[in-house]
C-alpha cells in the first residue's frame, strides 16, 4: 500500500514538474516572441512605406493624416447625439443636441479649411492646420467631457448589484 502511494506521489510530481515547466517555457516564449513581432511589423511597414513611397502616395496619407481628427470628432459627437434621444432630462437633451451640432459644425469646418489649405499652401508642419491645433483639440476634449458630466448628472443612478439582488 505504501508502495503504491509512493509511487502516486512521484508520478504527480513528475506531472507538476512538467506541467509548470511547459507553463514556463510557454511564458519565456511569449516575451521572447512579443519584441520579435513588434521588429517584423516595424520591418514590414518600413519595407512597404519603401515599396510604395511616391508622390500620390505620400498626399493621400498627408490628406489622411488631416482629415483623421476632424473626422473622429465628428464621428463621436453623431455617435452621443443618436444616443442623447434616450435621454430623460429634456432640457439637458435639447442643449447637448446643440453642442453636438455645434461641435460637427466645426469640425466639418475644419476639415473643409484644412484640407483647401493643404491644397493651396502644402505645410509640410502639422502646425500650419487648424485639425491639430490645441484650440481644436481640447476644446473638443473639453466639450465632450462637459457634455458627458452634464448628462451623467442628470440620469437616474443605476441600481447596484448588491440591490439588484436583494
Amino acid at each position: 500500500m505504501n508502495h503504491e502511494l509512493l509511487t502516486i506521489n512521484i508520478l504527480s510530481m513528475d506531472d507538476k514538474f512538467l506541467k509548470y515547466s511547459k507553463l514556463y517555457i510557454l511564458i519565456f516564449l511569449m516575451f521572447l516572441a512579443i519584441p520579435v513581432i513588434l521588429a517584423l511589423l516595424v520591418l514590414t511597414f518600413y519595407g512597404f512605406s519603401k515599396l510604395v513611397s511616391s508622390n500620390p502616395v505620400d498626399i493621400t496619407f498627408e490628406l489622411l493624416m488631416i482629415s483623421l481628427m476632424p473626422a473622429v470628432f465628428a464621428s463621436a459627437y453623431v455617435i452621443f447625439f443618436k444616443r442623447t434621444k434616450q435621454h430623460p432630462s429634456t432640457a439637458v437633451g435639447i442643449i447637448s443636441k446643440i453642442l453636438f451640432v455645434i461641435g460637427i459644425v466645426c469640425s466639418v469646418t475644419v476639415l473643409v479649411t484644412d484640407i483647401i489649405s493643404f491644397f493651396n499652401k502644402h505645410n509640410l508642419d502639422i502646425s500650419g492646420y487648424r485639425c491639430f491645433s490645441l484650440a481644436f483639440l481640447a476644446g473638443n476634449m473639453g466639450g465632450l467631457f462637459f457634455i458627458a458630466i452634464i448628462q451623467a448628472f442628470t440620469t437616474k443612478k443605476e441600481v447596484d448589484w448588491m440591490e439588484r439582488n436583494r
